[in-house]
């Protein structure tokens, strides 16, 4: 007789093939220099007949006045949007469509973007539409209306994603109300914004000498490419632009608790630490490091939290770094009824990554981690011009792509253990919403808690 009885026992997990990391050395692009300053990276390919530019501009919302937050954000779609000194707003959707050619603006917290894609057939009009954009913004007053009303939409629904909230809110209260880097839009500083604000920040920031462009694209050669931006972007004028000073966070030290009580279906966590900023040389260990901690289905965060305890479908921890200073943020979602044990591991994975050993294993999955999807930064002729303008743009010094796999394979277990000395969770912002009056242990088990209302 056959025996059709199905065994119980779980088969053993099999054995993936291993890989070493990828030996990849970063591709150059040609950099040259208007005399107004304007630099420009140009990768030519000629392998579509399509044409590429990105401008990277020093005009974030790290650079809006404190009394009229959200300046950057309301202008960069505006550039586009508000119609300019040559084209009505709806003569650039009009040509754009025709010519089947896009061109997105937007602002972030340390630069505003502009990015233009279109056939080389039709690079003459298009380029003419993208510099007058950029240079010549007319910010028409029916525009702008539009504009104020759509932030004002976001503002009124920024607490519709409780994990979002979390985040935002928690990255707020540790850097604090005096910080760029904190800061939110509210419906007082935008409705305080006026057209003239607009044209006076474009005026202050949209300067040659304060741009950067990366153009590809099918071009007979970089002296055919860099002769058209001359002819659109050579008589801009140049002018000193400042820059806003930041402040240090205003989170010093000490463990500080915020709780938003809300009847919601799961808790939002969210420990914000200092950090480091861009061009820190303790960035390479500290990146390292997060990954061990909370980047990934391997991190110890998701081993212990998810895997073992079942407490939460996604955690995990990363490092972010601005010009001024950086912040390592680690979160997770879990059940109201189990937030206590979600959190106690959180707090004990950070207390335990400055002092518990890292493994060779850890630290070869980490290392492969971190260096093999660094390629596909450059997978693209554009995205390789892109990369090599934002080196740049930001601040690292010249080769710091070239040396990017040779210096996160440096990165040994001591350095990382090193790097751990920053992750120290008694100093830290906890910010939580959540059901409280689920919630298996009072909040303040964990320290002395600000209760918040939602806003």
């Amino acid at each position: 007789m056959i025996n059709l009885a199905v065994s119980t026992a779980l088969a053993a997990h099999p054995e993936l093939a291993k890989f070493g990391q990828i030996k990849f050395d970063a591709p150059d692009a040609p950099r040259y220099a208007l005399a107004n300053g304007l630099v420009v990276y140009i990768v030519k390919d000629n392998t579509l007949p399509v044409v590429h530019f990105s401008a990277y501009i020093k005009a974030g919302s790290a650079y809006d006045p404190a009394a009229k937050i959200g300046l950057a954000q309301l202008t960069a779609p505006l550039l586009r949007d508000g119609g300019t000194a040559k084209y009505k707003a709806e003569d650039i959707d009009k040509t754009l469509e025709y010519l089947g050619a896009t061109l997105d603006t937007g602002a972030y917290t340390e630069e505003t973007q502009a990015e233009m894609t279109a056939l080389r057939k039709d690079l003459d009009k298009a380029l003419d539409i993208y510099a007058d954009v950029l240079r010549n913004p007319a910010f028409e007053e029916e525009k702008v209306k539009i504009a104020r009303d759509e932030v004002l939409e976001l503002i009124r629904r920024r607490n519709d994603s409780p994990a979002k909230a979390a985040g935002r809110e928690a990255r707020r209260r540790f850097f604090g109300p005096a910080n760029p880097y904190g800061w939110r839009n509210e419906e007082a500083t935008i409705n305080a914004i006026t057209r003239a604000d607009l044209a006076a920040f474009h005026a202050a920031h949209f300067r040659p000498n304060n741009m950067i462009l990366a153009v590809s694209g099918d071009f007979t050669s970089d002296e055919e490419a860099l002769a058209k931006i001359k002819e659109k972007f050579g008589d801009w004028q140049p002018a000193e632009v400042i820059k806003p000073a930041v402040p240090a966070p205003d989170h010093q030290g000490g463990r500080q608790i915020y709780l938003v009580d809300k009847d919601v279906a799961q808790a939002s966590i969210v420990i914000v630490q200092k950090g480091v900023r861009r061009t820190d040389p303790a960035n390479d260990a500290i990146t390292v490091l997060s990954d061990i901690l909370g980047g990934g289905f391997q991190s110890r965060l998701f081993a212990e939290v998810r895997t073992k305890r079942g407490l939460a479908y996604s955690v995990g921890s990363y490092g972010a770094s601005l010009r001024e200073g950086g912040f390592l943020i680690t979160s997770c979602g879990t059940k109201n009824e189990t937030y206590s044990q979600a959190l106690s591991e959180m707090l004990k994975q950070l207390g335990l990554v400055g002092s518990a050993p890292v493994t060779p294993e850890e630290l070869e999955r980490s290392k492969g981690s971190t260096i093999n999807p660094f390629v596909f930064k450059f997978s693209t002729p554009h995205k390789l011009a892109v990369e090599r303008a934002l080196e740049e743009y930001y601040g690292y010094e010249k080769g710091h792509l070239d040396n990017y796999v040779k210096a996160i394979s440096a990165v040994d277990a001591a350095a990382a253990q090193a790097a751990g000395k920053l992750f120290d969770p008694s100093s830290a912002v906890i910010y939580v919403i959540g059901n409280s009056k689920k919630f298996d242990r009072p909040l303040s088990e964990f320290g002395p808690v600000t209760e918040l209302k939602e806003d």
